[in-house]
C-alpha cells in the first residue's frame, strides 16, 4: 500500500500539550506521504494520544482506544496505536490487556510515528517504543500544522525538575527540558 493511500486519524486526550504534540505528529505523518483526516470511521490507522494522570484521565483514554478498536470491524481500521502519558506508564499492560491495540509510542519517541506506521503497514506485531525514557522534544524540530482556528498554543518546555511523592509528571514527560529560544 502506497502511503498516499493510507488514511491516518491522531485523537488528542488531557491537556494542550498533547494537542501539540498530535499536531506535531500529524506534520510528520504528512511530511512522509500519509493522508491525515478528521474521521476514524474511514482511517486505516487511528492513533489515540491519551493523558495517563489522573483516573478519570485513564478512564476516558480506556473508553476511546475501546470504541476506535470497533472500528476494526465496522470500519476500514487497519492499525490502532496508542501514544502519550497512558502509553509511557503502562505499555506492557496496553499491550497484554488490550489486544487491539497494535502498537505503543511512549512520549520521547513521537518524532518515530511514520516508521512505526510503515512497521505495522509491513507486518510488524506488537509494538514497544516506549523503552523506559520519557520525554523529549525531538519532535518539536518539524513544523508543525495548526489545528485549532483563532489560537495555538506554544509548548516551551517539557517535564518537571520536582519528584513529588503524588506526581507522575517526571516519571511520564520526564525530567525539565527547555526549547531553545
Amino acid at each position: 500500500m502506497d502511503n498516499k493511500d493510507v488514511n491516518i486519524t491522531l485523537i488528542a486526550l488531557g491537556c494542550s500539550k498533547n494537542l501539540i504534540d498530535c499536531e506535531c505528529m500529524s506534520t510528520i505523518l504528512k511530511d512522509s506521504g500519509y493522508n491525515v483526516i478528521d474521521d476514524a470511521a474511514s482511517s486505516d490507522v487511528i492513533i489515540v494520544n491519551t493523558c495517563g494522570f489522573i483516573e478519570s484521565a485513564k478512564t476516558e483514554a480506556i473508553s476511546t482506544i475501546l470504541d476506535c478498536a470497533d472500528f476494526k470491524t465496522s470500519g476500514r481500521l487497519k492499525h490502532l496505536i496508542v501514544t502519550g502519558c497512558l502509553s509511557q506508564r503502562y505499555s506492557g499492560d496496553i499491550l497484554k490487556e488490550m489486544p487491539e491495540v497494535d502498537a505503543v509510542l511512549g512520549t520521547s519517541h513521537y518524532q518515530d510515528i511514520a516508521d512505526v506506521v510503515s512497521r505495522l503497514l509491513n507486518g510488524e506485531k506488537a509494538i514497544n517504543d516506549t523503552d523506559g525514557r520519557p520525554g523529549g522534544l525531538a519532535h518539536m524540530s518539524h513544523s508543525r500544522e495548526i489545528s485549532t482556528s483563532s489560537y495555538a498554543w506554544l509548548k516551551i518546555g517539557e517535564g518537571c525538575l520536582h519528584r513529588c511523592a503524588f506526581c507522575a509528571i517526571p516519571l511520564i514527560r520526564g525530567t525539565f527540558v527547555s526549547r531553545p529560544f
